[in-house]
């Protein structure tokens, strides 16, 4: 049933509250010749996965009623925010980078905390997959005074329990706030792992693709420019990238003020390389990527008013629909995540709401043809921007919000 309205639900700042309820094609530059980094091993720290204080102190959370058949729950947790989210097999979910920039948690779908641990306390964590023997590998950046920049691309693995088992870097990287890091579990073995570079301050940024092994170690690794004036180094750009059926990877990113898509092969290899431009001006947010190969997008309007965009791909990069929800607003979605039980994306960022106040939570779920399925709309005063989110075993999504500490469990048919 598709909710025609805006539905609310009162929160206060900072605590939890619940409600249970055809494109032009542009040649890849070629790779550049890039020397395997230096084997940078970092020993675990004996205090490594010490949780804090607080680890196992359970979220404030009240429940009120289901909206539309969908089972919302909402939960806030004190220092606890996220840049990635990654589902477990237990109806909860892992976030990266909370406590702290370089923590992971494990939190049940209550919102309470089953482990925590901080195994990059100098950098911060922005990705991470999970591994056969039920671990985790994490990527972030961390200072390193050995490399020009300063910092340096950190792969660090770890157990079930968050605990460090090894550490290496995967080369120099300049710091860029909000370009994302992506790592992706391969088909093949090992992993891809993509994201955004620029070696020296007021250089235009680089698109990066590394395939790595088991062990995390460097097998192939590809840096492509991107054309001057992309939008990918600016503060609303974050680019992201998915694995096609097959084992080929798309990264999304910017070719100057349009979006643009990368398809590569696992060894790194060009296979397409596609400016949006019949969509106009946008900045790349996330990508997710369908059974049958087809992609969706979310991006936001690059002419000075936030303005979504959803975007339907076929395998090849052609455009099959491009949805703008509530386009008269300033409204923002940041994450996307494709529910292979419900066949919906499901979407998180933040608007200002039918009021035009100010910025505050925004979930919705939409078929894969476009139609809104679900929406869910918080006060003013609410935590607000959402940009992490992941589909759960079963049906549904988690989402979460950085520096808000807002998380937010949603269910489709859970309620009758």
């Amino acid at each position: 049933m598709v909710h025609e309205g805006t539905l609310r639900s009162s929160l206060f700042a900072l605590a939890a509250v619940a409600a249970l309820a055809s494109c032009g094609e542009v040649v890849i530059a070629p790779p550049e010749g890039v020397a395997a980094p230096p084997e940078d091993m970092t020993a675990p720290r004996d205090d490594a996965t010490a949780p804090p204080e607080d680890a196992t102190a359970p979220p404030e959370v009240t429940s009120g009623a289901c909206i539309d058949g969908f089972a919302l729950s909402l939960f806030a947790l004190s220092g606890r925010d996220a840049n990635a989210l990654l589902p477990t097999g237990r109806e909860g979910f892992i976030a990266i980078g909370a406590p702290d920039d370089g923590g992971v948690a494990e939190l049940d779908g209550a919102g309470n905390v089953v482990w925590s641990a901080v195994p990059l306390r100098d950098g911060f964590l922005k990705a991470g997959a999970r591994t056969a023997d039920g671990g985790l590998v994490v990527v972030g950046q961390r200072w390193d005074p050995s490399f020009p920049s300063g910092e340096g691309l950190w792969l660090g693995r770890l157990d079930g329990a968050g605990a460090l088992r090894a550490a290496h870097s995967l080369g120099a990287t300049h710091f860029m706030a909000h370009a994302d890091i992506e790592l992706l579990e391969h088909p093949n073995g090992g992993y891809v792992l993509s994201t955004h570079d620029s070696q020296m301050d007021g250089e235009s940024p680089r698109l990066v693709l590394l395939r790595l092994d088991d062990d995390g170690q460097l097998v192939h690794r590809r840096a492509t420019p991107l054309a001057p004036g992309s939008a990918i180094a600016e503060g609303w750009s974050r680019g992201s990238a998915a694995l096609l059926p097959g084992g080929d990877v798309v990264q999304l990113t910017a070719h100057g003020a349009y979006l643009r898509i990368v398809r590569s092969t696992e060894q790194t290899e060009p296979v397409f390389d596609r400016v949006l431009e019949e969509v106009g001006e946008a900045w790349p947010q996330d990508i997710a990527v369908l059974p049958d190969g087809r992609m969706a997008i979310v991006a936001l309007s690059h002419d000075g008013l936030d303005r979504n965009h959803v975007i339907l791909l076929d395998a090849g990069g052609s455009v099959l629909w491009h949805e703008t929800y509530e386009p008269e607003l300033d409204n923002q979605l940041n994450a996307l995540a494709y529910d292979p039980s419900t066949d919906l994306l499901h979407l998180a960022g933040a608007t200002r709401g039918t009021d035009g106040g100010t910025l505050r939570m925004w979930l919705l779920s939409v078929t894969t043809e476009g139609a809104l399925r679900w929406e869910y709309e918080g006060d003013v005063g609410t935590p607000t921007l959402m940009n992490a989110i992941t589909a759960l075993p079963g049906g549904g999504f988690a989402a979460a919000g950085f520096a808000d500490f807002a998380y937010a469990v949603v269910r489709p048919g859970a309620c009758p």
